[in-house]
């Protein structure tokens, strides 16, 4: 996986569609949906209303929308997902204290 190349400080609200080649970490308020070809991470600052889809997302803030990954969805301790969680068999971590109110479907 690469290194973290974009980022989104707490300080923005944004509105969208994110789409990137490169890693990405998100600390703001963005509405819209967000897809990169290689890492998310929603940062314990990230509030997000919209899908995400990546390889592997990692999410440590809040998300209300679904969670679409090829590999990995990890859920830090911190995140609040209200939404589906969409991964290959194995493909979930989830640490204590973390939420999710939705569906797990495995692809």
């Amino acid at each position: 996986m690469k290194l973290i190349t974009g980022y989104l400080g707490h300080d923005l609200q944004l509105e969208g569609i994110l789409s990137s080649s490169e890693s990405l970490r998100i600390d703001c308020t963005y509405v819209g949906n967000i897809s990169s070809e290689n890492m998310i991470i929603v940062g314990a600052f990230g509030k997000i209303k919209g899908d995400i889809q990546a390889p592997v997302i990692r999410v440590d803030g809040w998300v209300d929308g679904n969670l679409k990954a090829s590999k990995l969805v990890e859920l830090m301790k911190n995140a609040k997902i209200i939404g589906n969680i969409f991964t290959p068999v194995g493909g979930l971590e989830m640490r204590i204290g973390s939420n999710f109110d939705g569906n797990f479907i495995m692809e």
